[in-house]
């Protein structure tokens, strides 16, 4: 194996998300938001309110990496946290009425990000990249266990 073969699926995976990345900060700039900070504002959106714990099983992160994040959307003014009613340990997530506009506005320019990023495949190759994206995610899994 040549030496520049080492590692090219981890290079090539690497350089497109990094790609993706440079590509959904330049889209999501007028939100406010950025490729690391969107999802969480999509998944409380569509969630309504989830306790941090919940969020942290929905986002693949490091406890500490989505706890700077948030409060990085605290300080924008379009997340916040509380207490639980119920049990006091708890912190709810919850969208801010800001928040709440900003999740409008991605979830209308989400598609047109997402469509843009394989606008280069045909359908056909768009559908078998999902799957072979899908298929090394669950194989992934496996080895994180």
């Amino acid at each position: 194996m040549a030496k520049r073969e080492l590692d090219s699926y981890l290079r090539a995976i690497n350089t497109v998300s990094h790609k993706v990345s440079q590509y959904m900060n330049k889209e999501l700039k007028d939100l406010g938001l950025t490729s690391s900070t969107y999802f969480f504002v999509l998944k409380v959106g569509d969630m309504g309110e989830l306790s941090q714990e919940e969020l942290f099983k929905q986002i693949y992160l490091n406890p500490s990496n989505v706890t700077r994040r948030l409060n990085r959307l605290i300080k924008l003014g379009y997340i916040s946290k509380e207490k639980s009613p119920v049990d006091g340990r708890t912190r709810i997530i919850k969208l801010t009425p800001l928040g709440t506009q900003k999740y409008d506005q991605l979830v209308r320019c989400l598609p047109t990000i997402n469509q843009a990023v394989v606008e280069t495949l045909d359908p056909k190759e768009a559908v078998v990249l999902k799957q072979l994206v899908g298929k090394m995610e669950t194989g992934l899994d496996a080895l994180l266990d």
